[in-house]
């Protein structure tokens, strides 16, 4: 089973950013978290090479949609408290 296309789609960037974001809210392990994530984008982008037309747009906006899902996960652990 090929892992490349549940990377590269954004819809699995959100899930992990809303998971860390409700699990644990802001702190520093949840910061420290997205950090490694959004590093990991970066890394992934440098090896995923040069962006084709048909997918450009998903690849690029796993990172923002992983940020905002984080920020929306951590206001859902804050009203469930």
């Amino acid at each position: 089973m090929a892992i490349i296309p549940y990377i590269d789609s954004p819809i699995s960037w959100a899930i992990v950013g809303f998971i860390i974001g409700a699990a644990l809210g802001v702190n520093f392990a949840s910061v420290a978290l997205v950090a490694v994530g959004l590093v990991g984008f970066v890394l992934y982008m440098f090896l995923h090479g040069p962006a084709r037309r048909s997918t450009e747009g998903k690849l690029f906006a796993a990172c923002p949609v992983f940020i905002v899902a984080w920020m929306v996960g951590f206001v859902v652990h804050n009203l469930a408290l």
